[in-house]
């Protein structure tokens, strides 16, 4: 019995990339067959040749006569996530394998640099708890239609007290979720605990500020550090490279996951 050896164990490769598996160690002139676990995220030729489709992590597997195998973890990569040392690289594969984040374009482009709405936000929470299905069937918002990819995500945000809207009757979906709004979302989702620390080092947030304590708390849990100049620009945008990050540190270290 031979064994098989592929030339990577594992791989990054940006979607429309292609790259050449290699498997050393068959008899010579034995035919190989190479298979994709997901030909939607990337496809596989008869000579090993892989080209990536859309953003996800896929297996990429050879046979040899006999039944000798091995296997390539490919992480086909977002075109404009690509470069390790970006703060939120890690955290965007993360959650973009486990179908909690989405892109655009067909799956191929994540566009870190794009604001974070409130309907992308609370889906995303929403996917982050496994997307339980709401006990409620009718929305007080009426900005918030059925069949739209964030309605039970919304129904499930105001049972468990995530979110309010930003009126009785209107929530706000395409608006630009702040950094404000990001904690303290988070902080309601973590169930409202008390920070441990009265110690406040941000100058632009105040005890009288709603998110006071969301800020508090998520400091001391690592899930924000704010800027240099000791700011924490809570009414800034959340972008989505921010917002992955946010959501990635909430996982690692307070469902302690990752």
């Amino acid at each position: 019995m031979y064994t098989l050896t592929l030339n990577y164990a594992t791989v990054n490769l940006a979607c429309g990339k292609t790259l050449q598996l290699k498997a050393t160690g068959a008899p010579k002139g034995a035919i190989l067959k190479w298979r994709t676990a997901n030909p939607d995220i990337a496809t596989v030729s008869s000579t090993g040749v892989v080209t990536a489709k859309q953003a996800g992590l896929v297996a990429i597997s050879v046979w040899g006569p006999g039944g000798a195998s091995d296997a390539c973890t490919v992480q086909v990569m977002f075109k404009d996530v690509t470069n390790t040392k970006d703060f939120w690289f890690e955290p965007t594969y993360y959650l973009a394998d486990r179908d909690i984040v989405k892109g655009y374009d067909k799956q191929t482009k994540f566009k870190p640099g794009n604001d974070c709405t409130r309907s992308q936000m609370v889906t995303f929470l929403w996917r982050l708890n496994q997307s339980p299905e709401p006990v409620t069937k009718t929305c007080k918002f009426k900005d918030v239609k059925k069949g739209s990819y964030y309605y039970k995500a919304v129904l499930w945000a105001v049972e468990n007290g995530i979110t309010t809207g930003i009126t009785k009757t209107k929530f706000g979906p395409s608006g630009v979720c702040t950094r404000a709004q990001t904690v303290t979302f988070l902080w309601r989702m973590a169930g409202k605990p008390d920070p441990v620390s009265s110690k406040n080092k941000f100058i632009d947030v105040k005890s009288k500020d709603y998110f006071y304590k969301a800020v508090l708390w998520a400091s001391e849990k690592k899930i924000v550090a704010g800027y240099k100049n000791k700011t924490f620009k809570p009414q800034g945008k959340c972008l989505r490279r921010q917002m992955v990050t946010f959501l990635y540190k909430y996982d690692k270290y307070i469902n302690k996951k990752g």
